[in-house]
């Protein structure tokens, strides 16, 4: 039960957590994100088409490749630290630390290929 306190706690520590998704109880934060990351996803998705536009065919290969790799960290690491979390726990909190977890990293990674553009 401490793990997943201190998780949530330095999951609420991003700039992100704290604007959007701070909620009562657990279930209305796992909606609040699961919102959220559709609405990221999408906008990952733009910020990525508007990159692969670009007419450089070499610059679209090592742009696949990169976002291929970066999806599986993220999948790697948001599942990992929600099986460690787990570990002692029942309930959702495992999962909304996997979502808030997804959900950080998606943010990051829309950030990133921004200051690419």
């Amino acid at each position: 039960m401490k793990k997943i306190i201190f998780a949530l706690a330095l999951l609420s520590l991003s700039p992100w957590a704290l604007a959007e998704c701070k909620n009562a109880n657990v279930y209305d934060d796992i909606a609040c994100y699961e919102k959220e990351l559709k609405s990221s996803k999408s906008q990952l998705n733009q910020t990525y088409q508007k990159l692969y536009s670009a007419p450089d065919s070499e610059g679209k290969t090592i742009l696949e490749h990169a976002q291929k790799d970066w999806l599986q960290y993220k999948n790697s690491h948001c599942d990992q630290l929600q099986a460690y979390i787990a570990r002692e726990s029942l309930g959702a909190g495992s999962k909304l630390i996997n979502l808030s977890c997804n959900a950080e990293l998606i943010q990051d990674r829309i950030r990133e290929l921004k200051g690419f553009q």
